[in-house]
């Protein structure tokens, strides 16, 4: 295999900011750095002379692969800007003649910025990127005062400008050789290529209703901020100005309260006595804090052909665990569709919304602006839209979305690397008959925490349950618990208010010593007490029926220091997983072989005091480098990191063979396959979206049934023997669940 070695420098009036996709298309190529293998590096000047002759060569020979840290960008440029798409001899299209060293950097853990990249690696001067000449950017790829700086306005910078073009690429192909391959080789460039695919296919954005929203979110804000103003005398001019409404509340009010987030609100609402005014100023908060104006916006910035937004996610970016993240308009972070429904004992509680509702009563009211009226039909402005949001995201005209969702995947694979027996009989019952309610994981976990008949379980119980198996799981304590439950908008008050009463004694003795010690440390994450040691039970509960789960990170973490306190001496058999050390990592290799690394560990020991005045207890913690953001810095594991990041990576590897599996399949529907004909080569992928645990195909109405998708999801790889799998699937034409 021969690589060749390409870097892009471009210009655009258009801002970066409007994404990859309009911004590629805008721009114009101004430099072409390229080196093939190790010859020396060459420059092009695309607007003032012919393309190379060498550079044909290896653009017409399939066998050269082209590398480019941001291939998404550098593609994009070629194919766009300057009309090249390399002929490829593969199913995959021109993307598989491509490598991405950032990808290759996120897979194994990395930074993805080239600079930072290179100063991990150690590069040299010679090969370290120029930060100093980089500025040059802001002189020839953007305007500056509304017009184009051309090299003949100063070449000077400008021969600067390409010797940074030219070191660029230089460091380009010594980071590409130093760089770690188990992560991104055979298989794994595999699914990079499908990611690439579902990016350059993108999926539907309606305009319309995007525009609605965010029109009437103008008017809303307008409205409200004009009641706030009229309740506080002007002293507050909208809900969203804490500090002040706070300062209100409290001083002019006298109403203490505590912080504005929003389940004290919801608390302070259900008061029958509170103070008409606080109780409207507090509605408004609520309401504000919905907000998805920026979001809408943001869809509406980076809208490109065929009112589709692509490259909307980033392979690997959400660290070592494989995982997408999302980028632009950030598909994967969308709150859960719920309503706040006010009780006839007047408690505020959250219920899931049907798509059928949002699309038949939501939508119509965001677009007519009814949504601004009546609360109890649309639940306030901000509140419509926050729940039309998935809504926005749509099928291609005379398409509809076919989406399927693994069920319960993380709890399924935590039950499967630990051999929780009990746990998969109970997955494999309940995806075998998902009508009998005695057979519901979460209403069986409950049942078994607190001795009752599963059927017995109501729904406040089960949504508990679920928040308790994925805190839990992980080896999590009482604070998991509280982000989980923020997550999922779950109440822990209402929870504690039913745990407590089932607590054994002996469970609520270590329940309240465990509170003291947490109060005394500031670790009592402002929970009442009665709710921290209704969680704490529940943490105890979860254990003690879960004994496989709960060991599981015990031996893990015992596994991991014993890997690094003696490096290159043996290999840990661990749930499922391999272990050891080399000394520049920590190593886990998961049952597929992908590999989650850890750079730089180290053990350190940390000598806790006791609180209540008894013998501190001493521990060892593992340390080691990771990547966040731009920084490389150090940071401390703890007993259940391990087990998240061997679950979570698992699991995105159960997604990234699904993906293949129906990318594939799906072309070989001929109704599909003449669809994606009509599109540009690079698009001919029937997913249009992959969102955590979820494949969204964009195809011909009635063209692959729901069937068919769950069944190529849920096909098991040798790897995966034993595991449960099942998948929920729905149709739509918009990306709300049936």
């Amino acid at each position: 295999m021969t690589y060749l070695y390409i870097d892009t420098e471009t210009y655009c009036a258009l801002p970066i900011e409007r994404g990859n996709d309009l911004y590629c298309r805008a721009a114009t190529c101004i430099i072409v750095t390229y080196a093939f293998g190790e010859l020396p590096v060459r420059i092009w000047f695309p607007e003032t002379e012919p393309m190379p002759d060498d550079l044909k060569l290896y653009i017409s020979d399939p066998t050269c692969i082209f590398v480019a840290h941001n291939a998404q960008f550098d593609r994009s440029i070629l194919r766009y800007g300057l009309k090249i798409v390399l002929p490829a001899l593969s199913i995959y299209g021109d993307v598989f003649r491509w490598r991405c060293t950032r990808a290759q950097a996120y897979a194994h853990g990395l930074p993805g910025a080239l600079e930072g990249l290179g100063r991990v690696l150690r590069l040299d001067e010679d090969h370290a990127k120029l930060a100093d000449d980089g500025k040059l950017i802001h002189t020839f790829c953007i305007p500056v005062s509304g017009r184009r700086i051309m090299p003949a306005d100063a070449p000077v910078e400008w021969a600067r400008f390409c010797n940074y073009a030219l070191r660029d690429t230089e460091a380009l192909r010594e980071i590409h050789r130093r760089l770690p391959t188990s992560n991104y080789s055979g298989n794994h460039i595999v699914a990079w290529t499908v990611s690439e695919l579902i990016n350059n296919r993108g999926f539907g954005f309606d305009v319309r209703l995007a525009t609605a929203a965010v029109d009437f979110l103008a008017d809303a804000k307008v409205q409200s901020s004009e009641a706030v103003m009229k309740l506080t005398g002007l002293e507050v001019h909208a809900a969203t100005q804490r500090n002040r409404l706070l300062a209100f509340l409290r001083e002019r009010l006298n109403i203490d309260i505590e912080s504005l987030r929003a389940a004290e609100v919801r608390e302070w609402l259900e008061s029958d006595d509170l103070h008409p005014v606080a109780r409207m100023l507090l509605e408004q908060r609520l309401e504000a804090g919905k907000s998805s104006g920026a979001k809408y916006n943001r869809g509406l910035q980076m809208l490109g052909p065929g009112n589709r937004q692509r490259h909307t996610q980033q392979f690997n970016g959400a660290g070592r665990t494989g995982r997408d993240s999302g980028r632009g308009f950030q598909p994967h972070n969308m709150t859960r569709p719920v309503l706040s429904v006010q009780r006839e004992t007047g408690r505020i509680e959250l219920v899931p919304v049907k798509a059928k509702y949002i699309d038949e009563v939501i939508l119509p009211g965001i677009m007519n602006k009814r949504a601004l009226c009546n609360t109890l039909v649309y639940g306030g402005p901000h509140e419509a839209a926050a729940l039309a949001m998935r809504h926005v995201i749509t099928a291609a005209p005379g398409n509809h979305m076919v989406v399927g969702d693994f069920k319960n995947i993380e709890s399924v694979i935590t039950a499967w690397i630990a051999n929780e027996e009990f746990e998969l009989v109970a997955f494999r019952e309940a995806f075998a008959d998902t009508k009998d309610k005695s057979k519901d994981v979460y209403n069986l976990q409950w049942s078994r925490l607190f001795g009752m008949r599963p059927q017995d379980v109501n729904e406040t119980e089960r949504q508990g349950s679920k928040v308790v198996k994925l805190a839990f799981g992980f080896g999590g304590g009482v604070g998991a618990l509280v982000t989980m439950a923020a997550g999922y908008q779950l109440e822990l008050e209402p929870l504690a208010d039913i745990v407590l009463p089932r607590a054994t004694p002996e469970q609520l003795h270590k329940a309240a010593k465990a509170y003291r010690r947490a109060l005394a440390r500031c670790e009592d994450w402002g929970l009442p007490e009665k709710v921290y040691i209704a969680c704490d039970v529940l943490k105890q509960a979860y254990r003690a029926t879960n004994s496989r789960i709960h060991q599981l990170k015990l031996d893990v973490d015992k596994a991991v220091k014993d890997a690094v306190r003696e490096p290159n001496q043996r290999t840990y058999r661990v749930g499922r997983c391999d272990i050891w050390c080399n000394g520049s990592y920590l190593i886990i290799q998961l049952p597929s072989g992908r590999r989650l690394l850890y750079a730089n560990p180290t053990l350190q020991k940390e000598v806790i005091p006791d609180p209540e005045g008894g013998e501190p207890w001493t521990t060892y913690n593992v340390w080691y480098s990771t990547a966040r953001g731009k920084q490389w810095r150090r940071e401390k594991s703890w007993s259940g990191l391990f087990v998240e990041n061997i679950v979570q990576a698992i699991a995105n590897d159960v997604l990234r063979a699904a993906s293949e599996r129906v990318h594939l399949d799906t072309l070989s529907v001929p109704a599909i396959r003449a669809y994606l004909d009509t599109l540009p080569e690079w698009e001919r992928t029937a997913i249009c979206l992959r969102v955590h645990d979820e494949i969204a195909l964009d195809v011909p109405v009635g063209s692959y049934p729901e069937a068919r998708l769950a069944q190529q999801m849920t096909k098991l790889e040798p790897w995966m023997e034993g595991l449960p799998l099942a998948a929920d699937t729905w149709e739509n034409f918009r990306y709300g669940k049936r």
